[in-house]
């Protein structure tokens, strides 16, 4: 198996991304990634996709992320012409992006990497003609600023890559028809998390709206985003009681309860584990 790296595409540490028109004819041999993430954006022409030992056709249109040593390759391809993006999501996706809040995010660029990976699963997101002319002419704009690079280039093709996220993000419709061994409805339960973290959550309310069993839920959660749903949780309330104590003058006591926290002792605790000091310090190092 062929591994690729990103460093075989770019040289450039500072700004580990990379985007290409290609063209494939015939066979495209199976290869890994091993330190990158890649969004495919299918432009012209026809395709079977391989992963791992499964396969399914794709045509115009067609857009799917394969993550990290995910086996995958091109088979029967006729005038088949696509754009590769080649990033890393821990640089890309920032924790503030209020994107993370949206179902189609976590759908198709967090959960589809690993189920293709780890089980049989055919990506969801086909663009109609007018989402495509859309997304069209993003990638023109992305490869200008890519080949051209002036002033700002990283900036404004970090911009242009997260429009062209986000609004992949919102075309990302699940499924209607429930079906159990779906995982992609995992996206459910995340977006409901990044949206109502604050709430008394339970693991059994979550896997219920993935359709799952509390231990599969948590099992391919965890798997996935490498932290437990409830731990995923603490999380998010950590970061907010962060921004509270950084951009208002409220009491500690009154963050722990905004922020989710019943138990202010409990949250002092957290905090520390998180920021290695207590909310007081935290403050007064600002």
């Amino acid at each position: 198996m062929y591994e690729m790296k990103l460093e075989l595409f770019t040289k450039d540490q500072n700004f580990p991304f990379f985007i290409q028109y290609g063209h494939h004819s015939g066979d495209f041999f199976m290869h890994v990634h091993k330190d990158f993430t890649e969004l495919v954006i299918v432009i012209e022409g026809t395709a079977i996709h391989a992963v791992g030992e499964e396969s399914y056709e794709i045509k115009k249109g067609d857009i799917f992320v394969i993550g990290k040593n995910t086996a995958h390759g091109f088979k029967n391809s006729k005038n088949f012409r696509l754009c590769n993006i080649m990033f890393r999501p821990e640089l890309m996706f920032s924790e503030e992006y209020d994107i993370k809040k949206s179902k189609g995010f976590h759908a198709l660029f967090v959960l589809e990497p690993y189920i293709t990976k780890e089980y049989v699963f055919q990506s969801k997101l086909r663009l109609n003609f007018a989402e495509y002319e859309k997304v069209s002419i993003m990638l023109d704009e992305m490869m200008y600023e890519y080949r051209v690079r002036q002033e700002g280039w990283q900036e404004m093709l970090n911009a242009c890559f997260m429009r062209l996220v986000i609004y992949l993000s919102r075309a990302y419709k699940l499924p209607e028809r429930v079906d159990a061994h779906d995982l992609i409805y995992i996206a459910n339960a995340v977006s409901y998390i990044e949206n109502h973290f604050i709430e008394a959550l339970t693991v059994k309310q979550l896997a219920e709206m993935a359709y799952l069993s509390e231990r599969h839920f948590s099992r391919v959660f965890s798997s996935t985003y490498h932290i437990s749903p409830m731990q995923y949780v603490i999380k998010l309330r950590l970061h907010y009681a962060s921004l509270l104590l950084r951009n208002t003058s409220t009491s500690i006591m009154d963050i722990s309860v905004q922020s989710g926290f019943s138990d202010s002792n409990y949250f002092a605790r957290q905090f520390k584990k998180i920021y290695n000091c207590s909310p007081s310090e935290y403050r007064e190092r600002l």
